[in-house]
């Protein structure tokens, strides 16, 4: 239940790798980790690339690529390709002969990590002319950009493209290059560009707007909040949704004191419920009975999406003293009338 939550959050601590693989040894990978998904929302250290590629060679030898354990080794191994270059780049040789011992590992290209761990010491004295000069050449658009960023060499080129995807205004080759911006943002925590962000989630192009949410919710900073709280009424009823998505994936402290704040210009009953579901997710018992409400009155649809991650509240209620953990216990089970809760 704890790995569910994660799975739609996102953190840069660089201990859940280790205590995911801790899991599985334990309980087994089928228990631990059953719905394994890109593992894109936390971060992978450079020191356990090398323990990944262990563990992916024998959970994919011998079984077919539906098994759900093969599958969950072709998920790690992309999920490392997708990574900082400073992360896999002593590993190619490693992952370029993994791919040879099943074809699940079939969406890894060790051809493109290569091409972007080539670009990790380069510099671009004109960052924006190479970019241009690139521009029919996808890959190498975004390899140069990621090479330049991590070097802090490519601020001025992010924030001009961010800031044209609102207006709209760009040719062929500079609106490649924007995409590449927003491309960076969903793989990097990019602090600072959280106004861009902001505004691009509302987008009519629904590509940008993803991205941009993508892109806010890693950033995990108070400025988010802040920057939501003052946007929020303005945005039309998608744009709402996709800042309830930034809010619930943050995790950030004083997100359930905003999601209460924001209801008052919620549009539609579809935005309300969202707002309860996502206030459920912070299991802020500090506020229990604020929490308590929003576990009654969420719709019965939001609701059924959220037991699974809600079942978490055992646990958690420890926390609670006797009454307050027996009421919501009991709460919580009047809503899952399928389900016997432990303490209740």
């Amino acid at each position: 239940m704890a790995l569910e939550l994660l799975s739609s959050s996102f953190s840069t601590d660089s201990r859940w790798l280790p205590q995911v693989f801790a899991a599985w040894d334990l309980f087994g990978l089928q228990e631990a980790f059953p719905e394994f998904p890109m593992l894109s929302h936390f971060a992978i250290p450079s020191e356990l690339v090398g323990e990944c590629i262990e563990r992916a060679l024998r959970m994919a030898e011998g079984r077919s690529l539906t098994d759900r354990v093969c599958r969950c080794a072709g998920k790690m191994i992309e999920a490392v390709s997708i990574a900082s270059p400073n992360t896999f780049a002593h590993h190619i040789d490693a992952i370029r002969t993994l791919k040879q011992t099943s074809k699940i590992f079939f969406r890894v290209s060790d051809q493109k990590m290569q091409a972007r761990c080539d670009w990790i010491d380069r510099e671009c004295t004109d960052l924006i002319g190479m970019l241009l000069h690139k521009s029919g050449k996808a890959d190498n658009v975004y390899d140069i950009l990621e090479s330049q960023f991590l070097q802090g060499r490519a601020d001025d080129v992010l924030k001009s493209s961010f800031f044209a995807l609102q207006s709209g205004d760009q040719d062929r080759a500079a609106e490649q290059i924007s995409h590449s911006c927003l491309e960076l943002a969903t793989r990097y925590r990019m602090t600072g560009y959280e106004p861009y962000f902001v505004e691009l989630i509302d987008h009519q192009d629904s590509m940008i707007a993803d991205a941009a949410a993508l892109g806010l919710a890693r950033c995990r900073t108070d400025t988010t909040l802040t920057l939501i709280a003052d946007r929020f009424a303005d945005y039309s009823k998608t744009g709402q949704l996709r800042s309830i998505d930034v809010l619930r994936r943050g995790r950030m402290p004083k997100t359930s004191e905003l999601l209460r704040f924001l209801r008052a210009h919620g549009q539609g009953t579809q935005v309300q419920n969202a707002l309860r579901a996502s206030e459920l997710l912070q299991f802020d018992f500090g506020s229990l009975e604020d929490w308590l409400e929003a576990l009654l009155v969420v719709d019965e649809d939001s609701f059924t999406r959220l037991k699974s991650q809600l079942a978490i509240i055992e646990p958690l209620a420890c926390s609670l003293s006797h009454d307050d953990k027996h009421r919501t216990l009991k709460l919580l089970q009047s809503r899952i009338k399928d389900w016997k809760l432990n303490d209740a």
